[in-house]
């Protein structure tokens, strides 16, 4: 199982929860996103998904691809949206007569802005996990859910990420930051519960030895990396066994 879906999806959910207005809802990968339309006080849903991953690897090295992994996020508005003007004022859309692209542009830019250009701890961890995004699909559709059209949008990010994390040893970087953020996670829906078992998958049996987690993480066999010696590399020349190796020229010209 690749990590990276994970943590860039749950980023992603928590940076658009820190800063869409709380009359949208973030969710992180509901089966039936429009049943939560059906409340006494419908709201926009905001579904984030990770979709289809390509992994591209050299011999065995399946945790240390280059991937490309597509981030949806699918924006579905109820009958009547209303969200709040920089000046204070507040306007409210009535997606059943006009104004529906409107609304799914309004969420979106706010969306966009969040991920790239918000200071909020998640969505700066958000950046760390997402190198670079090659391309993006915008596109609108009509539901018919019992008879009633709801406006949708689906937004798909083709993301470049960090690598998997080296199995076997302690997290660091971007995940020891993530399992941070997890445990002071206070949303309540049992994120911060999940930051134990993050770490035990990426510390792997952290007693192993370098050499056996080196040898694992390149997709060697054992006979493969005991023939190359797959062996820790020495600090100095000095820890090196033998004569000292001393460099003669080979041109006569040579001064």
């Amino acid at each position: 199982m690749s990590l990276i879906p994970f943590a860039i999806r749950i980023c992603t959910v928590r940076a658009l929860q820190a800063v869409l207005p709380a009359s949208v809802e973030v969710v992180d990968s509901p089966q039936e996103p429009l049943t939560l339309l059906d409340i006494e006080a419908p709201r926009p849903i905001v579904a984030v998904y990770t979709g289809s991953v390509l992994t591209k690897y050299e011999g065995r090295n399946i945790l240390g691809g280059t991937c490309n992994l597509a981030l949806s996020i699918q924006i579905m508005l109820p009958e009547t949206f209303a969200f709040r003007l920089q000046n204070g004022g507040e306007i409210t859309i009535d997606t059943r007569r006009q104004g529906a692209e409107t609304a799914l542009d309004v969420l979106w830019r706010m969306a966009v802005v969040a991920l790239n250009n918000s200071t909020e701890p998640w969505a700066a961890l958000w950046r760390e996990f997402v190198i670079s995004v090659p391309a993006l699909h915008n596109n609108s559709y009509l539901i018919e859910r019992q008879g009633v059209r709801v406006t949708a949008r689906e937004a798909t990010i083709d993301c470049e990420p960090l690598h998997e994390p080296v199995p076997g040893g302690a997290p660091r970087y971007a995940w020891a930051q993530l399992l941070e953020l997890m445990r002071a996670d206070t949303k309540g829906d049992g994120l911060s519960l999940l930051a134990d078992w993050l770490e035990g998958e990426i510390q792997n049996s952290a007693d192993r030895p370098q050499t056996t987690r080196d040898a694992a993480y390149l997709g060697l066999s054992q006979h493969v990396a005991e023939t190359i010696r797959v062996e820790p590399a020495f600090e100095s020349a000095g820890d090196v066994e033998g004569d000292a190796l001393v460099e003669t020229p080979g041109d006569p010209e040579y001064t």
